[in-house]
């Protein structure tokens, strides 16, 4: 059946289709760089729920609509383009001023209110766009494989503006240019269209483009959440930023305080007497602070940075050869080196921009042209730069991790905190050489517990007969180091460790010999909760006492890279049980906050589906059987689910194999979105020759199962062949990995369109209803199911879908069907 008694009278708009799509995915990329920034890292989760379920509604709001004639297309479709332009400068300005926090969501009822307010605002530029395509999708329902390419594409094409553009832009910039693009898509439309008065409908886009522009100038800044640590200091008299900085890799801003000076030593003893050297502080997305010291070439000056647990490594290894610091940040820890008397120091950092101020700005203030003999300053992860061979460096020192008391991280993958990332730091360590793993701690015990048995499982992988031996912790209020030797911990660093701890007042948690009442004795605590847990953990009860423990202390992997996931389901009733004498504070918020969004994104998802469910059934216009409703509810739902899950355990996959989550990020999402929307058009091109759509759905479903399932298997034997290749080599491998699984993927929703739904207009619209909604869910899910079973899991369920798509078809053989022309 089609909305209009002939045939349209031009063909589709693609490009304003490509250009439209790419505005959108840009537009939802730099929303979730932007909501990192303001919140924390895992609201972007949000961000991918509010934007699916835009396209959700948009299939609901289409196929409640009678037949549609050109003339209806073409307004819901300029009006869709042109209201994206518009809205998504004026809604991300409105969703500013919702004073939502994240950290007063479980105890004040109003921030529910203001997270709907927020969802209701950035929900509406996604429905109009949506809304758009999936108009040009129900009216050429015949071309809908080659519409669908175009939206891919131009979503590829929008994935790689993104990480490639955006963000080294100032967010005015970055969301004029998607205001534009937007605006570029209705000119591009009206001009295929040859619309009679499209000089007029050029001016209004123009004058209504210049608007919003200004509008992005004017409201285009960002609010950050007032309790994260930029914030915060923002708030002391006479603090001003100096310097700012945009990176994929994340907004990097510098401010100094002459006022109140800052004083950032973290570990710092209640004993120490030296003073402390101006600093100027260094945060990216507004949190983490790190700081520059000031530094005129006299170590002498730093001897405060001796006087903290993070200095245990270099007091007992004093005047070390090789020297390596990851996460050097500020160089903060490069100085503490210094200070210490190491001779030859390797210091990285992934962020660029810590080394551009070391070097540029803050030369005269850091002293770093002091340092050039000592001290090699690298932009790149700690994996990509610990390749063969082994290099022999007598203390590594890892950055301070555990997220600052902070359990905003639980989702922030950490690949470095995994068994598979510390394995490969280990041979890299000098015959006597020292690992350093300071943390932040909490109460009870977590971070230090679970980094604790990080580490026994990583010397016992590599074969060493009593790991225990090799271990040392330490800690103070606040911090916590553990130290793991390559050699065991003969009886006089064992001595230097207690020394350490009663010169500067440190407690004592673990060593191989350590003594009834040497724990808890100087941060006293009602028990020595530290000394007790990694007593137990270095014993035979280690599995028991992880498996009973309150919080999750499993060792992360690279297939499970969640260092800061330790929220427990059974503990929550006893946390809300302690509500009222503060006990929430205990709750890593989390994972709770992400399995909210997951039942509200489901909630909503069922009413999207469930409404033109409803009418479907009691409309007499739409001869739609029981089977056929059926068939693509539950298909459209798998492959949705499907794609979106094959797209996250890539990016996992390749964030480990090429250690450049950047990389990662954009080869998978133009990978996948660019292969799938060649697919599309190669499957248009085939049916046009004469190919049966639903033959050739049939097979493209087997051949994503059949190659999925190579892939899986071959994929970690041929990344851990190519590990230490060269870059280009590598990204060659990823995209013959992604493109092939990429082109048969890209067939099942047009063609399944086209053969399941029989042309019928309305159940088009349902289809691509169900598949945005099943896409916002599988978002969603996909971290919830890895935190459990891991990425593998999440590929393999994928693959499981894509089978059950197949199975749906064969068993629609008897629908009728019609073909592209």
């Amino acid at each position: 059946m089609s909305d209009s008694p002939t045939r349209p009278p031009s063909r589709p708009p693609l490009m304003a289709v490509g250009l439209l799509s790419a505005a959108v995915l840009a537009y939802e990329i730099l929303l979730m760089r932007l909501f990192a920034i303001v919140h924390w890292h895992h609201f972007a989760f949000m961000i991918i729920s509010v934007a699916l379920l835009g396209y959700g509604a948009s299939g609901t709001f289409l196929s409640l609509l009678p037949a549609m004639s050109l003339e209806r297309l073409r307004f819901l479709f300029l009006t869709g383009t042109v209201g994206f332009s518009l809205t998504s400068v004026f809604c991300f300005a409105g969703a500013q001023q919702m004073p939502f926090n994240a950290l007063e969501i479980f105890w004040d009822p109003r921030q529910w209110f203001y997270l709907a307010g927020v969802y209701g605002l950035l929900w509406i530029p996604f429905f109009l766009a949506a809304t758009g395509i999936g108009a040009v999708l129900r009216f050429y329902e015949r071309l809908i494989p080659r519409i669908y390419a175009a939206d891919l594409t131009g979503a590829g094409i929008g994935a790689g503006l993104a990480a490639g553009v955006f963000f080294y832009l100032p967010t005015a910039a970055a969301l004029l240019i998607v205001s534009s693009v937007g605006a570029a898509a209705a000119l591009a439309a009206g001009w295929r269209w040859r619309m009679l008065y499209r000089r007029r409908m050029i001016l209004v886009v123009l004058v209504l483009a210049v608007l919003t522009g200004l509008a992005a100038m004017r409201w285009g800044r960002i609010a950050i959440n007032p309790y994260k640590p930029l914030a915060q200091i923002l708030r002391i008299p006479a603090t001003r930023q100096i310097h700012e900085g945009h990176h994929p890799m994340g907004w990097f801003s510098a401010v100094e305080s002459p006022g109140v000076p800052l004083r950032h030593a973290p570990g710092l003893s209640l004993a120490s007497d030296a003073p402390i050297p101006d600093q100027v502080g260094l945060f990216v997305d507004a949190a983490g602070m790190k700081v520059v010291d000031r530094y005129a070439g006299h170590p002498g000056s730093m001897t405060y940075l001796q006087q903290s647990t993070l200095s245990l490594g270099f007091y007992l290894r004093p005047r070390a050869g090789r020297v390596l610091i990851a996460g050097a940040g500020g160089g903060q820890d490069v100085l503490r080196a210094v200070a210490h008397g190491a001779r030859q120091i390797d210091a990285i950092d992934p962020h660029p921009h810590f080394a551009r101020i070391l070097e540029g700005p803050l030369l005269d203030f850091s002293g770093w042209s002091f340092l050039e003999n000592r001290v090699r300053y690298q932009t790149t992860t700690l994996r990509a730069f610990l390749k063969p061979p082994a290099r022999g460096y007598d203390v590594i020192q890892l950055p301070l991790a555990g997220g600052g008391g902070s359990d905003a991280a639980a989702f922030g993958e950490d690949t470095l905190l995994t068994v598979e990332g510390l394995g490969q730091v280990w041979p890299h360590l000098s015959a006597h050489g020292l690992l350093v793993m300071p943390l932040w701690i909490r109460l009870p015990p977590r971070s230090s517990l679970k980094a604790f048995v990080l580490a026994l499982q990583v010397l016992e992988n590599h074969g060493v007969p009593r790991p225990s031996e090799h271990l040392a912790v330490i800690r103070d209020g606040l911090t916590a180091v553990i130290l793991v030797g390559r050699s065991p911990l003969h009886r006089v660093e064992r001595e230097g460790v207690r020394r350490f701890c009663r010169r500067w007042g440190f407690d004592l948690v673990y060593l191989a010999d350590l003594r009834p009442g040497e724990a808890n004795r100087r941060n006293v605590l009602a028990r020595a909760f530290f000394a007790e847990g990694t007593r137990r953990l270095a014993g035979e009860e280690r599995e028991d006492f992880v498996s009973r423990y309150k919080f999750d202390l499993r060792a992360p992997t690279d297939d499970r890279p969640f260092f800061g996931q330790f929220f427990r389901w059974r503990s929550l009733s006893e946390i809300v049980s302690l509500r009222a004498a503060g006990g929430i504070g205990l709750m890593d918020w989390g994972y709770p906050v992400l399995l909210g969004t997951l039942l509200q994104a489901a909630f909503f998802s069922l009413m999207l589906i469930g409404v033109p469910l409803w009418w479907l059934r009691r409309s007499s216009q739409e001869k739609t059987g029981a089977k056929a409703r059926r068939i693509t509810l539950c298909y459209f739902g798998v492959i949705g689910v499907g794609f979106i899950f094959m797209e996250m355990g890539f990016l996992n996959r390749l964030t480990v194999f090429l250690h450049h989550p950047l990389l990662a990020v954009t080869l998978t999402l133009s990978g996948f979105l660019l292969g799938a929307g060649a697919g599309s058009l190669g499957a248009s091109m085939a049916v046009k020759r004469g190919w049966s759509a639903l033959q050739l759905l049939r097979r493209s479903l087997a051949t994503v199962a059949v190659l999925g399932f190579i892939t899986l298997g071959s994929a970690p034997l041929l990344f851990q062949r190519f590990i230490t290749a060269a870059p280009v080599l590598k990204i060659l491998l990823a995209l013959a990995l992604i493109l092939p699984l990429a082109l048969a993927m890209g067939t099942a929703f047009p063609l399944g369109m086209t053969v399941l739904t029989g042309g019928r207009p309305r159940l088009v619209s349902w289809a691509w209803g169900i598949n945005g909604c099943a896409t916002v869910i599988g978002a969603i899910a996909a971290p919830l199911l890895a935190i459990h079973g891991g990425y593998a899991l999440i590929l393999g369920v994928s693959l499981l879908l894509y089978l059950s798509g197949f199975a749906l078809v064969v068993r629609s053989g008897g629908l009728k069907f019609q073909s592209i022309s």
